[in-house]
């Protein structure tokens, strides 16, 4: 396969969604860190990041309002799954979170794209649990997203296949690994990391 049929498949990216650190993520944001987080840097590394999408990536940038009764807002990844013209509109596994979709569900559905909600109150799905390869979803089942929610992602997505990957050590599939470029992943090397690597391939060569 040489480089332009792979960047076929991985997808061309023409906006990102971005939004605002809300003043209550320092002390209220659900994290597995105790550390502390100083908020006037963290918005500075943020406005660096959007400049890069912008100036560097050439992406056409949404930017939200941070809402402060929301301190976990700026990580718009979990709120929303989106491939092609359709947007999954999650459903949060944290209950404190599912007000962030409201803002993400209407940036989306302005854009044109197809809105599919989640019906089921049964289920919990993180975007941060959900790893797009281009051709194929792995969906993380953490303490975040649950079997029922990896479902309805398939049913979303029929035409690519989703395989489940257990997470136990850490909030998310995205904690430690991520698309690193056409048919690339980098992973982590911790153990729990290495783990999921071993799934990935078992369903990779099946």
């Amino acid at each position: 396969i040489n480089m332009a049929e792979l960047m076929a498949g991985f997808g061309v990216f023409t906006h990102a969604l971005v939004r605002g650190i809300a003043s209550s993520l320092p002390k209220e944001a659900l994290r597995m860190s105790s550390a502390d987080v100083d908020l006037s840097r963290a918005r500075h590394e943020h406005d660096i990041y959007v400049g890069v999408l912008k100036h560097k990536l050439g992406l056409q940038v949404i930017e939200l309002p941070a809402d402060d009764t929301l301190p976990d807002c700026v990580f718009v990844e979990d709120a929303a799954v989106v491939c092609g013209d359709t947007a999954l509109i999650t459903r949060p596994g944290a209950p404190s979170r599912r007000d962030e979709t409201e803002a993400v569900r209407k940036a989306l559905k302005n854009l044109g794209l197809n809105i599919v909600d989640i019906a089921d109150d049964t289920a919990t799905l993180d975007g941060g649990d959900v790893l797009f390869t281009g051709r194929e979803f792995f969906v993380g089942l953490s303490k975040r997203t649950n079997q029922r929610g990896a479902e309805i992602l398939a049913d979303t997505f029929k035409d690519y296949a989703v395989s489940t990957v257990p997470v136990c050590d850490n909030l998310h599939l995205k904690s430690f690994c991520s698309m690193a470029g056409p048919g690339l992943i980098a992973i982590g090397s911790s153990e729990p990391a290495q783990k999921v690597l071993k799934v990935q391939d078992s369903n990779n060569s099946d």
